[in-house]
């Protein structure tokens, strides 16, 4: 239960504050605001204000604005006046009829309100954590703009069968640190290490950096040989990295640099990757919708005390630059892809074809709800 009123909670949020930013330069720049809702319809309650009816929804999922002439599907063209318009083509609190730049800020708006977003909860983050962020997986090698970048690659993310290393209490998000007093810095050190100790016991020094602070503690563990005589603690080993920040005034900006940059470049050679191997599992495994966020909510929440805070505002940083990042892109139907028709409007000094627009828009919102339904289905059969 706390973790779903956990992830309502953050998904109102982010989208609230996404909608906010379309609602407040709207207003600036005079476009009529119809409805700004939270939730989803049907309604539950509403009160106008102005010209304005705010509302609250049944759905408890996020929120909406409704500008005036934004559906371009019902802006026809007025063969007189020479343009688009919806109704009458005069009327100055339409969305179609403003400036090519006003809509395109009006776009705009909501992305940089969920980076903004970001960038305070980050602030909030760093004054629990010191200017030190949480350990995260590191899936490919890549060099940090800024802060302090210390990569750990001998991090435990799973376990064979029958593992010596589990049976003895090792955990997920471990780091192997030394054994038998030998440092380790590498799957091929931790190896090498074992080489001449088959069934001999052995002392391992561990770090666990699940939290904020890291702790150490050390077991005996007595690794056994495979088929091809490696020695082994049947552990499944993956690199990670922690930054640490030094101007505390731009630590947070300067993050969501850094994570902005880390997240496009970790999708394209994700993308890359499922190219080249003509297989889309790389790609697809790496996007979770919101079953997938509930999974990881409730692995937060069951760490205690402040770790879970940390964890959670991390969390929700991390998914308001990724909702900005997402609605960015120049796909039908988001941000981005309205953006794209604005670009052409400037470009060519004429409006693009309002039905040509608006059936673009359709099926992107269709594919997005498609994408959507598969991406819950994996996030489900990833449960179970």
């Amino acid at each position: 239960m706390l973790t779903a009123v956990i992830l309502i909670l953050i998904l109102s949020v982010l989208v609230l504050v996404h909608e906010f930013g379309h609602f407040f330069v709207a207003k600036k720049t005079g476009v009529r605001v119809e409805e700004f809702g939270w939730g989803l319809p049907p309604r539950l309650w509403g009160k106008k204000i102005g010209e304005t009816l705010y509302s609250i929804n049944w759905l408890p999922f996020g929120g909406f604005v409704k500008l005036t002439g934004e559906d371009v599907g019902e802006v026809e063209e007025d063969s007189k006046a020479g343009q688009w318009a919806k109704g009458v083509s005069a009327d100055p609190g339409s969305f179609a009829n403003k400036s090519p730049w006003q809509r395109a800020a009006i776009l705009v708006a909501g992305v940089f309100m969920n980076i903004v977003l970001a960038i305070v909860i980050y602030y909030g983050m760093f004054f629990i954590t010191g200017f030190r962020t949480m350990s995260l997986p590191l899936f490919f090698d890549y060099k940090f703009r800024f802060g302090n970048q210390e990569n750990i690659s001998t991090v435990v993310m799973g376990f064979s069968e029958g593992s010596a290393a589990q049976a003895m209490g090792v955990e997920v998000g471990e780091a192997i640190i030394e054994v038998d007093g030998r440092p380790v810095y590498n799957v091929t050190d931790v190896r090498a290490a074992l080489a001449e100790k088959d069934n001999q016991e052995v002392q391992v020094l561990l770090m666990d950096i699940k939290g904020v602070e890291r702790e150490f503690r050390s077991i005996r563990v007595t690794p056994h040989a495979n088929e091809q005589g490696e020695v082994l603690l049947g552990v499944a080993l993956a690199p990670g990295f922690r930054l640490t920040y030094e101007n505390r005034w731009l630590a947070a900006p300067q993050h969501a640099y850094n994570m902005l940059g880390y997240s496009v470049n970790t999708l394209a050679k994700l993308g890359q990757e499922s190219l080249q191997s003509g297989n889309i599992a790389p790609l697809s495994d790496s996007v979770s919708g919101p079953v997938g966020i509930f999974s990881t909510i409730q692995n937060i929440v069951s760490v205690p005390g402040r770790d879970a805070a940390v964890g959670l505002l991390d969390l929700t940083a991390l998914l308001s630059l990724s909702l900005a990042m997402l609605n960015i892109l120049p796909f039908p139907a988001l941000d981005g892809g309205r953006l794209i028709f604005i670009v052409y409007e400037v470009a060519f000094n004429k409006k693009p074809n309002p039905k040509l627009e608006s059936a673009v828009h359709r099926w992107g919102m269709l594919a997005l709800l498609a994408l959507i339904v598969l991406i819950t289905t994996k996030d489900i059969r990833n449960l179970f």
